[in-house]
């Protein structure tokens, strides 16, 4: 079984997201979602106190090799997005 150790980078000058550990084999898509699940409440507040709510309507992203990743916030309309809150990904056996 594979385990993935994700810690969270800072947002401002905190760390608002405690680490996750996912234990098994994913799909992207499915680790994706478990990820910000796990970590959007924990964004929530942090960005509105920083004046950017609206990032909080994000997706994680992570690199093809599962090493590290990011949240995403993309507003097509108004041609803007920002990338933030930087992840590293740790794999081991479980």
């Amino acid at each position: 079984m594979t385990t993935h150790t994700i810690t969270f980078g800072k947002v401002g000058d905190a760390y608002p997201v405690p680490p996750l550990t996912l234990f098994g084999e994913m799909g992207s898509e499915d680790f994706q979602r478990a990820v910000a699940r796990h970590a959007i409440p924990h964004l929530r507040p942090a960005l509105a106190a920083l004046g950017r709510p609206e990032l909080a309507d994000c997706y994680f992203h992570h690199d093809e090799a599962r090493t590290s990743g990011c949240f995403v916030w993309i507003d097509i309309l108004g041609g803007e997005g920002a990338r933030f809150c930087g992840v590293t990904i740790d794999e081991g056996a479980g």
